[in-house]
């Protein structure tokens, strides 16, 4: 950008609080708590690195108001005793300290209280709930998920049954959150938000397809709304009407029978006549769909709630705050036309807490890219503490650092992906001299292929590259390590960050013409070792593929995208052999440039490497793309134009493919790692080719060997 971007940049106010600028952090549970609900000092450090970074405000999510019940989360942070001030306090502190205004999210889980029944308690709803939809979800999930998950259930204590609430129920849910509240104003929270979406308690009221009540918290949706607007109006009441309160609600649930937007608005100008500061407008997907989280409020699609928050801002004289994937030049033009006011990040400020900062001193190139591979939330249906696959410190500031190094030391970094890129940033900037050798021509390694099928790992390898050139390290493309090379280098530590190894099955038919590798179709996208694959093409796809590397194209992915609709140099049946995070992705991609895909494995589960939220959400897109899952099926015989497997029935059957793609057989390379070390030299492994991770594995595994040296 030329210039910083002015309205997302510029000062702001929500009720009292005055905030110096338009970025706010989402709130997101974090599993981070200590036993019991308290705020612990990986909390707390988690929080204060997004203060550090230059967001006006945290908004601290899924903050328990009667913990333990109506908790939903492992390690759910708790608000609901006085003896949860001290931890929180600290909290509110480190956040102060940095110019940073926090507020405390209050949540109820009401439907999604899961800790409630394992324990044997009743869940609170407005009505039972009546019948079962169909499960998409459970089928893409392995048995050491579902283990997991389904953990609760194995409790012995465990009796799943539901409490409708009647009128003393709704007093101890109103005075629950007003205690909360006053509690959160004596900490020194600057406001407090009420969790009113997500299917959560006050959710399952405003939902016509859950709340099937016939009395004055049922019917219409001024009777749906009651429940909030009689929280807000007591809150108000018992901490002063100063004192900030808001409400985060689904702006639209994208179900045939869940909130409407009309429905919102009416519930927006009812909660904001109570006294209501702010509207965060989010948004609910049908819990039933593997698509749901990925619709709802970790959307899948940029920019999705904006028109629905425009319509909420249109009814109230309020700021109205949006989250959703939106990038911050796209928020920015927002806050210009006056469709928002506010934005708030939640994946962007794990990928990189510095993007405010980043932003006010332009720039946005230095920007660490969020890539959307829901490792966040998914790891939070695991039980795991929030985490991200390119940030290796989100969730671990507590516990890893960047500290300068007391003796520069001489580091050779073999291999230019993202494990090596990332290994050799860290060791620079901890005061190493660094070199970063790479065989091919571009730094990227197969994230640069994968950024063709999939863009935002394309950004993540721009990212790394100009982190790169922006440090004093050299780069040397083109170059295959040898012993030789390296005793040339002199290094004092070498990482090898060389990537995995493909095994080929032991199939009759492998090495026909039309049977191709991961790394085959790596250098027909991006032109690197091309030469391998054209003596197996025609003439006509030869041609093509040399003036592709010969005009630079190659090197361009937003324009392979565009060209690879109209021309790929593979038949239009495609099978492939392996249904990993590779074959769902490539599917995907495939499929949308018209090839009929069919996925063959071994096992039960595809894409059982991705993290489960863009699982189910890949599962389900490739699904509409009519490509074909094909689980307990093992390769026999490839020919000419057909491919044999044996199903789970042991029944031989045949398919018709044009063209077969191998992406199994990953597996870890430690040859070269293995040969320098006979040699003498100090030799650390990074990526894949030390154990199979992808893009988390590799940024993960490359921190810390760059921290370590």
């Amino acid at each position: 950008m030329s210039k910083p971007l002015q309205h997302i940049t510029a000062p702001g106010r929500i009720g009292q609080i005055p905030l110096r600028n338009r970025m706010i952090m989402t709130p997101m549970g974090s599993n981070t708590a200590a036993e019991g609900g308290f705020c612990s000092e990986q909390t707390v450090s988690y929080y204060e690195a997004r203060a550090r970074g230059g967001a006006a405000m945290l908004i601290m999510g899924s903050v328990s108001v009667a913990w333990p019940r109506g908790s939903s989360n492992y390690r759910h942070i708790a608000l609901s005793d006085d003896k949860y001030i001290p931890g929180l306090q600290q909290l509110v502190e480190a956040v102060h300290a940095h110019d940073c205004r926090v507020a405390a999210q209050l949540h109820h889980g009401g439907l999604m209280a899961f800790n409630e029944a394992a324990v044997g308690h009743p869940t609170l709803c407005p009505s039972a709930p009546q019948g079962h939809s169909a499960d998409e979800m459970t089928p893409f999930m392995t048995a050491e998920e579902l283990g997991i998950i389904s953990a609760p259930m194995q409790e012995p204590t465990f009796n799943l049954h539901y409490k409708e609430a009647d009128d003393d129920d709704i007093r101890w849910v109103i005075d629950v959150f007003v205690a909360a509240a006053e509690r959160a104003k004596r900490i020194g929270f600057d406001g407090v938000e009420i969790h009113a979406g997500h299917g959560y308690l006050i959710a399952n009221f405003l939902n016509p397809s859950v709340n099937r009540r016939q009395d004055r918290y049922g019917g219409c949706i001024e009777n749906r709304s009651r429940l909030l607007v009689e929280i807000i109006t007591e809150i108000k009441a018992r901490v002063g009407a100063e004192y900030p309160v808001w409400f985060r609600l689904d702006s639209v649930h994208f179900t045939d029978d869940g909130i409407t937007n009309e429905d919102a608005q009416v519930t927006a100008r009812l909660a904001v006549a109570a006294g209501a500061d702010a509207v965060h407008c989010s948004a609910d997907g049908d819990h039933a769909k593997g698509t749901c989280y990925s619709d709802g409020h970790a959307t899948h699609t940029p920019g999705r709630f904006v028109p629905f928050a425009a319509a909420i801002k249109a009814q109230v004289a309020v700021p109205v705050i949006c989250p959703g994937r939106i990038e911050p030049e796209v928020g920015d033009r927002l806050i210009g036309d006056g469709q928002v006011d506010f934005i708030t990040m939640g994946r962007k400020l794990l990928a990189d807490p510095d993007l405010p900062n980043k932003i006010l001193e332009n720039r946005p190139q230095d920007i660490r890219p969020c890539i959307y591979c829901y490792t966040c939330i998914s790891n939070i249906f695991v039980n795991n503490h929030i985490r991200c696959a390119v940030n290796a410190m989100t969730g671990f500031e507590s516990e890893r650092d960047l500290i300068g190094s007391d003796r520069a030391r001489k580091i050779l970094v073999i291999g230019g992906g993202p494990a090596g890129m990332e290994a050799a940033r860290v060791a620079a900037l901890r005061g190493h001299r660094v070199t970063l050798v790479e065989k091919a021509s571009r730094l990227g390694g197969t994230v640069y292929f994968s950024g063709v099928s999939y863009p935002p790992n394309g950004r993540l390898v721009a990212y790394l590259q100009h982190q790169v050139r922006q440090l004093p390290i050299t780069v040397a493309l083109g170059v295959e390590v040898t012993p030789d090379y390296v005793a040339r280098q002199a290094p004092d530590a070498v990482v090898v960050a060389v990537g995995a190894a493909r095994e080929m099955p032991e199939v009759e038919g492998i090495d026909l013409p039309h049977v191709f590798s991961g790394d085959d179709m790596r250098s027909m996208i991006t032109g690197d070792d091309a030469e391998q694959v054209k003596g197996r093409l025609s003439s006509f796809n030869r041609m093509m593929l040399g003036l592709g590397s010969a005009s630079r194209i190659t090197r361009n992915i937003p324009l392979m995208r565009s060209l690879s609709k109209l021309w790929m140099p593979i038949g239009k049946r495609v099978v492939m052999i392996g249904g990993g995070l590779v074959a769902v992705e490539l599917a995907e991609f495939l499929a949308e440039r018209g090839r009929q895909v069919t996925l063959l494995d071994e096992g039960t589960v595809f894409g059982k490497e991705t993290p489960l939220v863009r699982r189910w959400r890949n599962l389900a897109d490739i699904r509409k793309l009519g490509v074909r899952c094909l689980p307990n099926a093992r390769v026999i015989r490839i020919r000419q134009g057909l491919l044999t497997y044996v199903n789970a029935l042991d029944q031989e059957r045949t398919i018709a493919a044009d063209c077969v793609i191998v992406t199994s057989g990953t597996v870890a390379n430690t040859s070269l790692a293995e040969r320098l070390r006979q040699q003498g030299y100090e030799v650390h492994m990074a990526g894949d080719c030390s154990q199979v991770g992808y893009i988390e594995g590799a940024m993960h595994g490359g921190f810390k060997v760059g921290a370590a040296l």
